[in-house]
Protein backbone atom coordinates (compact mmCIF):
# COMPACT_ATOMS: atom_id res chain seq x y z
CA UNK A 1 0.00 0.00 0.00
CA UNK A 2 1.04 3.39 -0.69
CA UNK A 3 1.02 5.96 2.10
CA UNK A 4 0.93 9.44 0.87
CA UNK A 5 3.51 11.83 2.90
CA UNK A 6 3.44 15.76 2.83
CA UNK A 7 6.26 18.56 3.83
CA UNK A 8 5.07 22.46 3.95
CA UNK A 9 8.09 24.65 1.71
CA UNK A 10 7.58 27.67 3.81
CA UNK A 11 8.12 31.27 2.42
CA UNK A 12 8.26 31.02 -0.83
CA UNK A 13 7.15 34.19 -3.05
CA UNK A 14 3.38 32.58 -3.57
CA UNK A 15 3.41 31.64 -0.33
CA UNK A 16 3.94 28.50 2.15
CA UNK A 17 3.49 25.22 -0.22
CA UNK A 18 2.78 22.08 0.45
CA UNK A 19 4.36 19.00 -1.64
CA UNK A 20 3.31 15.51 -1.24
CA UNK A 21 4.61 12.50 -2.22
CA UNK A 22 4.63 8.44 -1.75
CA UNK A 23 7.39 6.55 -2.01
CA UNK A 24 7.86 6.22 -6.06
CA UNK A 25 6.34 10.11 -7.40
CA UNK A 26 5.49 13.52 -6.54
CA UNK A 27 2.17 13.43 -6.05
CA UNK A 28 0.46 16.62 -5.72
CA UNK A 29 1.32 20.81 -4.92
CA UNK A 30 -1.06 22.95 -3.03
CA UNK A 31 -0.55 26.51 -2.32
CA UNK A 32 -1.59 26.89 1.09
CA UNK A 33 -2.02 30.43 1.04
CA UNK A 34 -4.65 29.78 -2.35
CA UNK A 35 -6.42 26.38 -1.59
CA UNK A 36 -8.44 24.50 1.23
CA UNK A 37 -6.91 20.81 1.41
CA UNK A 38 -8.96 18.18 3.07
CA UNK A 39 -6.84 15.03 2.44
CA UNK A 40 -5.01 12.63 4.84
CA UNK A 41 -0.67 12.33 4.80
CA UNK A 42 1.81 11.89 6.93
CA UNK A 43 4.12 14.67 8.12
CA UNK A 44 7.44 13.30 6.55
CA UNK A 45 10.24 13.12 8.41
CA UNK A 46 12.97 11.47 5.38
CA UNK A 47 11.36 10.87 2.28
CA UNK A 48 14.07 11.15 -0.44
CA UNK A 49 11.73 12.57 -3.19
CA UNK A 50 10.03 15.25 -1.02
CA UNK A 51 13.38 16.58 -0.26
CA UNK A 52 14.74 16.60 -4.03
CA UNK A 53 10.70 18.41 -4.30
CA UNK A 54 12.17 21.01 -1.79
CA UNK A 55 15.70 21.71 -3.58
CA UNK A 56 13.75 21.55 -6.54
CA UNK A 57 11.86 24.76 -5.39
CA UNK A 58 14.62 26.58 -3.33
CA UNK A 59 16.73 25.84 -6.89
CA UNK A 60 13.50 27.58 -9.34
CA UNK A 61 13.38 30.53 -6.81
CA UNK A 62 16.46 31.46 -5.42
CA UNK A 63 18.69 30.62 -8.32
CA UNK A 64 16.23 30.94 -11.82
CA UNK A 65 16.86 27.31 -12.57
CA UNK A 66 13.97 24.59 -13.71
CA UNK A 67 14.47 20.96 -14.85
CA UNK A 68 12.33 18.20 -15.38
CA UNK A 69 11.83 16.79 -11.92
CA UNK A 70 12.63 13.05 -12.24
CA UNK A 71 10.15 11.77 -9.68
CA UNK A 72 7.06 12.59 -11.51
CA UNK A 73 5.03 9.50 -13.05
CA UNK A 74 5.39 10.60 -16.59
CA UNK A 75 3.72 7.59 -17.90
CA UNK A 76 -0.02 8.83 -16.80
CA UNK A 77 0.42 12.22 -17.67
CA UNK A 78 -1.36 13.65 -20.41
CA UNK A 79 0.37 14.65 -23.04
CA UNK A 80 -0.79 17.86 -23.67
CA UNK A 81 0.79 18.04 -19.82
CA UNK A 82 4.00 16.14 -21.53
CA UNK A 83 4.42 18.93 -23.56
CA UNK A 84 4.96 21.79 -21.33
CA UNK A 85 7.86 19.72 -20.52
CA UNK A 86 9.47 20.66 -23.45
CA UNK A 87 8.90 24.91 -22.65
CA UNK A 88 12.21 26.56 -20.84
CA UNK A 89 12.37 28.27 -18.26
CA UNK A 90 11.59 32.09 -19.52
CA UNK A 91 9.38 31.23 -22.41
CA UNK A 92 5.49 30.75 -22.92
CA UNK A 93 3.08 29.26 -25.73
CA UNK A 94 0.33 30.52 -26.26
CA UNK A 95 -3.08 28.37 -26.21
CA UNK A 96 -3.70 28.11 -29.70
CA UNK A 97 -0.01 26.54 -30.19
CA UNK A 98 -1.77 23.57 -29.15
CA UNK A 99 -3.65 21.84 -31.42
CA UNK A 100 -7.25 21.79 -29.83
CA UNK A 101 -9.45 24.13 -28.97
CA UNK A 102 -8.33 26.51 -26.24
CA UNK A 103 -11.36 26.16 -23.55
CA UNK A 104 -10.12 22.47 -23.68
CA UNK A 105 -6.24 23.37 -23.48
CA UNK A 106 -7.56 25.39 -20.29
CA UNK A 107 -9.76 22.76 -18.49
CA UNK A 108 -6.30 20.43 -19.26
CA UNK A 109 -4.21 22.31 -17.65
CA UNK A 110 -6.45 23.53 -14.35
CA UNK A 111 -6.15 19.79 -13.55
CA UNK A 112 -2.23 19.76 -13.42
CA UNK A 113 -1.32 18.46 -10.02
CA UNK A 114 2.45 19.54 -10.15
CA UNK A 115 2.45 22.65 -11.11
CA UNK A 116 5.74 25.08 -10.99
CA UNK A 117 7.46 20.91 -11.86
CA UNK A 118 4.94 20.97 -15.07
CA UNK A 119 5.04 24.68 -15.97
CA UNK A 120 0.89 24.98 -16.81
CA UNK A 121 1.88 28.55 -16.35
CA UNK A 122 4.26 29.10 -19.44
CA UNK A 123 0.85 28.68 -21.34
CA UNK A 124 -0.84 32.55 -21.95
CA UNK A 125 -3.67 33.85 -23.97
CA UNK A 126 -2.54 36.10 -26.94
CA UNK A 127 -4.31 39.20 -25.49
CA UNK A 128 -3.66 38.26 -21.69
CA UNK A 129 -2.06 35.70 -19.81
CA UNK A 130 -5.14 33.94 -19.04
CA UNK A 131 -6.06 32.03 -16.46
CA UNK A 132 -4.77 29.88 -13.46
CA UNK A 133 -5.55 27.33 -10.72
CA UNK A 134 -5.92 28.56 -7.75
CA UNK A 135 -5.60 32.06 -8.30
CA UNK A 136 -3.93 34.48 -11.14
CA UNK A 137 -1.83 35.90 -8.75
CA UNK A 138 0.29 32.72 -8.40
CA UNK A 139 0.66 32.89 -12.36
CA UNK A 140 1.26 36.60 -12.27
CA UNK A 141 4.31 35.72 -9.61
CA UNK A 142 6.08 32.80 -11.75
CA UNK A 143 5.82 34.92 -14.77
CA UNK A 144 7.25 37.27 -13.35
CA UNK A 145 9.86 35.61 -11.84
CA UNK A 146 10.71 34.33 -15.14
CA UNK A 147 10.80 37.91 -17.18
CA UNK A 148 7.95 36.50 -19.30
CA UNK A 149 5.65 39.58 -18.18
CA UNK A 150 6.91 42.95 -16.66
CA UNK A 151 4.25 43.61 -13.80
Amino acid sequence: MSFIEGKVVYNLPVGDVLILANENHLKEVIFLNYQVFHKSFKISKNNKILKKAEEFLINYFENKKWYVFEYINYNDLNPILKKLLDIPFGNYLYYSNFNKFPRAIGRILSSNKLPIFIPCHRVISKNSIGGYTPSIEIKKILLKHEGIIPF
